[in-house]
């Protein structure tokens, strides 16, 4: 969840001793490995990344044209733990606003709601509810803060940061904050847009959003190591998450944070494994009509500058089908480029930002540079 609550100060770097990389073998059993010479760089990109940013590990995957390669670097805490593996679980942040716009999409594709509809529907009472589309909430445009933006919200939070948030709380803090732009006239990134489009998808199924994802999506692509999770714990093998956000002096453990303060806007958990499978069913748009996949990628024209765009619940930055995620302890990314039938996963156990960024964006840019050099997305 990008940017939940503004950044507070910076923390040293870890020592490079910290640095400890493992190859991994495969994912999948038919693909192969890239040739040495592209091994030896992406492994030399890893290690110099994570030496650069503030993670204490990371965990990397690239699958392209039928080749594989999936690292760990580093350790799964500040104070030893041991190498991250592959089976490690990681809350992915904003990466869940992915799975709630496909919800969405699908939705659209069985004529149960159209992206024209007016959130008024479900939220009679919101301001300016009757000009503002499902579309524009899924896009960025709906000119709704942010109500991670709210002081008393954020002072909440940290004040009692494993307390449970019900998404109702989470909009209407949104509520009381004055629009950003009339609606679909601007772009701005708000976490409440997606909390909402997370109450449309139960209003309209009348079932909680995780039976929903669980039925659209996470048992038709057999991601069975993927949750949307409504309590503070994480399955096993999991590591230690890092966030300065609160903190006086020293990092702070967000392992155990509550995820409900990101809803349908940041709240799951996965895997390296399952990232996987999501990144292609994302980028192909396998779970979506064709139709309805290319509406997924009209960019919204306020967001497009540079290279990159944000379009209806995923990013385009240089060609690359792709979002970030952000939640206090945790740097997640997935990104997927058709033109070249790659995918990239990255997972890092921080959320804290070095002079280049937080620890997934960077590093998928620096892959993107051994790997479709003519295609660098940004982050």
């Amino acid at each position: 969840m990008p940017r939940p609550l503004p950044r507070i100060g910076a923390v040293a770097a870890l020592a490079s001793a910290f640095l400890v990389v493992t190859a991994l073998a495969a994912t999948s059993a038919s693909a192969r490995p890239f040739d040495a010479r592209t091994q030896a760089r992406l492994d030399a990109t890893l290690r110099s990344t994570l030496q650069r940013s503030w993670s204490p590990g990371v965990i990397a995957g690239v699958w392209m044209d039928g080749r594989a390669w999936t690292q760990t670097a580093g350790l799964t805490s500040r104070t030893g733990g041991g190498r991250p593996v592959r089976t490690l679980y990681t809350r992915i942040a904003s990466i869940t606003k992915t799975f709630t716009g496909t919800l969405i999409l699908q939705l659209v594709d069985e004529g149960r709601l159209s992206l024209d509809d007016t959130i008024d529907r479900w939220f009679p009472t919101f301001p300016n509810a009757s000009s503002i589309t499902v579309r524009q909430l899924g896009t960025m445009s709906s000119g709704i803060a942010s109500y991670t933006a709210d002081s008393a919200v954020g002072s909440q939070y940290l004040g009692d940061p494993t307390a449970p948030w019900t998404p109702t709380q989470l909009i209407d803090a949104a509520a009381t904050l004055p629009p950003l732009f009339a609606p679909g006239e601007g772009f701005d990134y708000s976490n409440t847009n997606f909390v909402m489009l997370g109450q449309i998808v139960e209003q309209v199924t009348g079932q909680p959003f995780a039976t929903v994802l669980r039925q659209k999506i996470l048992r038709p692509l057999r991601m069975t190591h993927t949750s949307f999770p409504a309590t503070t714990q994480i399955p096993s093998p999991h590591w230690t998450g890092y966030t300065i956000q609160g903190a006086s002096t020293a990092p702070l453990d967000a392992t155990g944070w509550n995820p409900t303060f990101a809803g349908a806007a940041g709240q799951m958990i996965s895997t390296l494994h399952d990232l996987r499978i999501w990144t292609r069913a994302l980028g192909t748009g396998s779970l979506l009509e064709p139709a309805t996949q290319k509406l997924r990628l009209t960019p919204n024209s306020f967001s497009s500058a540079g290279g990159r765009s944000y379009a209806f619940a995923v990013g385009v930055d240089h060609g690359w089908i792709s979002h970030s995620g952000e939640l206090p302890g945790f740097s997640t990314q997935v990104a997927y480029l058709p033109s070249a039938k790659a995918s990239i996963v990255i997972m890092a156990n921080s959320d804290v930002a070095s002079a280049e960024g937080t620890t997934a964006p960077q590093l998928l840019s620096a892959l993107a540079r051994v790997l479709t050099p003519a295609h660098v997305p940004t982050g």
